[in-house]
C-alpha cells in the first residue's frame, strides 16, 4: 500500500521501474481466445441484431424482447391525448359490462400483444372468443361472459396531466359462444 501511495505522490510510471519479480511469479499467463470462442461472441450479437431489425421492419412484438420498439420512438404531446386499450365483458344478470384485467392471468393474453394487432382484432372480432375461452378456463368459479367488448379509453392531457373524464369507445364486440 505504501508503494502505491509513493507512486501516486511522485507520479512515477510503474512500468519504468521494470517488472516486479514477486508479481510475475503469481500471475497466470494470458491465453488467447479460441476460434470457437471468438465465433460465438460474434454470431450471437449478430443474430440478436437481425431479429431486432426484423421486428422493427415487421412492426411485431412476436420476437420480444427483440421486437418492435415503437413505443419508445416518439415524444408525447403534453397537451394531446392518451389512448388505452381495454377489455370488458357482459355477464348474466349484470346491467353494465365489467372491465376485466387485460393480462395473461385474466384473459390469457397481454394488452401489448393485442395492441400490436389491434387492426386485425377489430377487423375480426371473433378473435375475442379466445379471450372469453381463456377467461372461462382461468376463472372456473366465475360466471361465463355473454359478450366481450374491446374498447379504448381516451384521456385528454393539459400540461401532461389528465383533464376531465376519459372518453370510452367500443372497438369490437363479440357474442360469446
Amino acid at each position: 500500500m505504501e508503494e502505491k501511495k509513493r507512486r501516486l505522490l511522485t507520479s512515477q510510471d510503474p512500468a519504468a521501474q521494470g517488472p516486479d519479480p514477486a508479481r510475475s511469479k503469481l500471475s497466470t499467463p494470458v491465453k488467447p481466445l479460441s476460434k470457437v470462442s471468438i465465433g460465438w461472441r460474434i454470431v450471437v450479437p449478430a443474430i440478436a441484431f437481425v431479429i431486432l431489425t426484423c421486428g422493427q421492419f415487421l412492426n411485431t412484438n412476436d420476437f420480444f424482447p427483440l421486437g418492435s420498439l415503437t413505443q419508445y420512438a416518439t415524444a408525447k404531446d403534453l397537451n394531446g391525448t392518451v389512448n388505452s386499450t381495454c377489455i370488458e365483458a357482459q355477464f348474466p344478470g349484470e346491467d353494465e359490462p365489467r372491465r376485466l384485467g387485460f393480462n395473461a392471468a385474466t384473459v390469457g393474453i397481454e394488452r401489448g400483444d393485442v395492441e400490436s394487432q389491434l387492426d386485425r382484432v377489430i377487423a375480426h372480432p371473433e378473435l375475442l372468443q379466445s379471450m372469453a375461452d381463456s377467461y372461462i378456463r382461468l376463472h372456473p368459479d366465475e360466471p361465463k361472459p355473454e359478450t366481450m367488448f374491446l374498447c379504448r379509453t381516451t384521456t385528454q392531457l393539459k400540461n401532461g396531466l389528465a383533464v376531465g373524464e376519459p372518453e370510452q369507445t367500443t372497438l369490437a364486440k363479440w357474442e360469446v359462444r
